[in-house]
């Protein structure tokens, strides 16, 4: 389509123009509706269509279905960061799958990984490394013992001295090159350890990297997971034996075994005791929780963790210009960082947990989202220039006020958007204004009364040129002397309760530059909660529209109209019997998709999220 697209509302036979917006003047096509027509979408606004003057557009970043736990799937957002990881719910997330490798009669099977994993507990006597190599290694072509070729297969789950590497796979497969991959392997974690030389050229770094990369191979990750096992059990040397668990606290770190080996490793490990075992036996609870880190750290990590260095400082950003200090590890992941984050507010509540998030910040506002639970802090914080930021999304919890970081960081989160006009009050309200500037007073412990310009500093910067400032000084001067006695928490307490009632508290707020079907004199305030997107006129604070999460069917980033001007998004949302669409211009239009998306799926009941169950 070449020019403004003449559309027919389904309702109405009069033709309506659609005005230009973009910079693509082609259609996104959806199914037919009546012959000859197709409901598309341009320029942000839709309609039917002639069907030959329709075209296929680019995909959307995101459709929205009612299809499997999670409700909506990524399509085409070039996000091709580098050092940066991709945001893709699927890349790091549980997967866990019988290798093919086995037969179906294994009582092990049908388990999952989370089940088999905490179920050894109650059956200490069953799931021996020499239990899982009788059933499934092959058999050996010459006996190692004369004592019974039971005792041979088992001995094979234990180190033996071997100047050459296996000829072929531990485990029986039937595909030749899963079997020549597992003699690579083998040979690789041979020279890893010290047990053989390394070839020209390779370092410790260099095997590291090429045996992760072949245990994401899921066919041959058994197999490793057996070698690793193997070569860690009587070694006599100690510090080849310790390289050996180093590689295995990387793997269960990466990837879980089979849940057909899964009882095995499990059973393994807590049979080796705690000093060998321990950092495998937590990334391997890790790996079940939230899905394994699948991404291979960069060089510098890698060297570091050789080092026995896998601890780093991290530094997250609070509301109010406060520092949070943690250290993480190498498969530390984000719920981890806000557990502990939250335990230092006194929230212990799961529901409540939810409601927080860290936002991942690149540059100067390059690049904002939120991150996922399940995500691993060090595949994303590659990047010299980002930055963790933890701030409250969501405000269903009633809010509690029994402790005094709760009541700092939440006064600190409040107060930021009062000042930037993100929670609406009338520059007419002068007692408003002035009961609000006496509660930020009084908590900053300042007795002294506020001088003119001090007293700007409490009412948002919008409005310093329409309100009465005197008038609200005097005001205000009546208030301090009603709150004397006030301790500073107190006056933040009651700044957060006031300031509850004004509109759009609980939303996270956006300055919305333009709206497709709203004619505005300004900018409008867009609101967003897990339950629903709502626009409001800042001058009249009234409601201009107002979409239900539920409904969003795709989402889809605009580039801007002109250099230099706000990016837009599209969305389209509604029924298949009435659907609508609108485009937003604002700056900060990828983080609102990412944020929409963010909280449409961790709205799902806690049983349903992907590695937190």
């Amino acid at each position: 389509m070449s020019s403004p697209c003449v559309a027919t509302s389904p309702d109405d036979s009069s033709p309506a123009q659609l005005p230009p917006r973009g910079t693509s003047s082609s259609c996104c096509r959806w199914p037919l509706w009546n012959p000859g027509w197709q409901f598309g979408s341009t320029k942000g606004r839709s309609g039917l269509f002639p069907a030959d003057l329709v075209q296929p557009a680019a995909a959307p970043d995101f459709s929205f279905s009612e299809q499997g736990s999670s409700r909506w799937r990524k399509s085409q957002l070039p996000l091709g960061e580098p050092g940066l990881a991709q945001w893709s719910r699927v890349s790091e997330r549980p997967a866990h799958r019988r290798s093919q490798a086995f037969s179906d009669d294994s009582e092990a099977t049908s388990l999952p990984s989370s089940v088999a994993y905490s179920s050894l507990s109650a059956d200490p006597h069953n799931y021996t490394m020499q239990e899982f190599a009788l059933r499934y290694f092959r058999k050996p072509q010459t006996p190692l013992d004369l004592t019974g070729e039971g005792k041979a297969r088992a001995s094979l789950v234990q180190y033996t001295k071997v100047r050459v590497p296996i000829q072929e796979s531990l485990i029986s497969f039937k595909d030749e090159d899963t079997s020549r991959q597992a003699v690579a392997s083998f040979q690789a974690l041979m020279q890893f350890m010290g047990d053989q030389s390394k070839r020209r050229g390779k370092d410790a770094v260099n095997l590291l990297y090429e045996l992760l990369k072949l245990s994401g191979e899921e066919n041959l990750r058994d197999e490793i997971y057996c070698q690793a096992i193997k070569q860690v059990t009587g070694h006599p040397r100690p510090e080849r034996c310790a390289r050996g668990w180093s590689f295995l606290s990387l793997l269960t770190g990466f990837f879980p075994p089979s849940t057909t080996l899964m009882p095995y490793v499990t059973k393994f490990l807590q049979d080796s005791g705690p000093e060998l075992a321990r950092s495998s036996q937590k990334n391997l609870q890790r790996t079940v929780k939230y899905g394994g880190r699948r991404r291979l750290p960069p060089p510098s990590e890698m060297k570091a963790f050789l080092k026995g260095q896998v601890a780093r400082l991290l530094l997250i950003h609070l509301p109010g210009n406060v520092d949070y200090k943690t250290n993480i590890e190498t498969f530390t992941v984000a719920a981890e960082v806000l557990e502990e984050l939250c335990g230092q507010m006194g929230i212990s509540d799961p529901q409540e947990l939810q409601e927080f998030a860290l936002f991942l910040i690149k540059g100067e506002g390059e690049l904002v989202r939120p991150l996922w639970p399940h995500e691993y802090l060090n595949s994303v914080l590659v990047h010299q220039k980002v930055s963790l930021h933890s701030r409250r999304l969501g405000w269903e919890t009633p809010l509690h006020f029994d402790n005094s970081t709760y009541i700092s960081t939440h006064f600190s989160q409040v107060l930021r958007d009062y000042l930037q006009g993100k929670l609406m009050v009338s520059a007419q309200a002068d007692a408003q204004l002035a009961r609000l500037a006496a509660f930020q007073h009084l908590g900053k412990a300042d007795k002294n009364p506020p001088s003119e310009q001090e007293l700007l500093t409490y009412i948002p910067k919008l409005l310093h040129w329409q309100v009465d400032v005197a008038a609200v000084r005097s005001l205000m001067g009546q208030e301090l002397q009603k709150l004397q006695g006030h301790s500073s928490q107190e006056a933040q307490i009651s700044f957060i309760k006031a300031t509850s009632q004004l509109p759009l508290f609980g939303h996270t707020v956006y300055v919305v530059q333009r709206v497709s079907n709203l004619a505005l004199p300004g900018p409008a305030l867009l609101g967003l909660n897990r339950q629903h997107l709502l626009l409001l006129d800042p001058g009249s604070q009234k409601t201009c529209g107002s979409i239900d999460l539920k409904d969003l069917q795709q989402l889809h980033l605009l580039s801007p109209l002109e250099p230099g001007g706000p990016p837009g998004l599209e969305i389209n949302y509604g029924s298949a019997d009435s659907p609508q669409s609108m485009w937003l211009e604002l700056p900060q239009a990828q983080e609102l998709l990412y944020t929409i998306v963010f909280l449409l799926d961790s709205s799902l009941p806690v049983a349903q999220w992907p590695g937190l169950h």
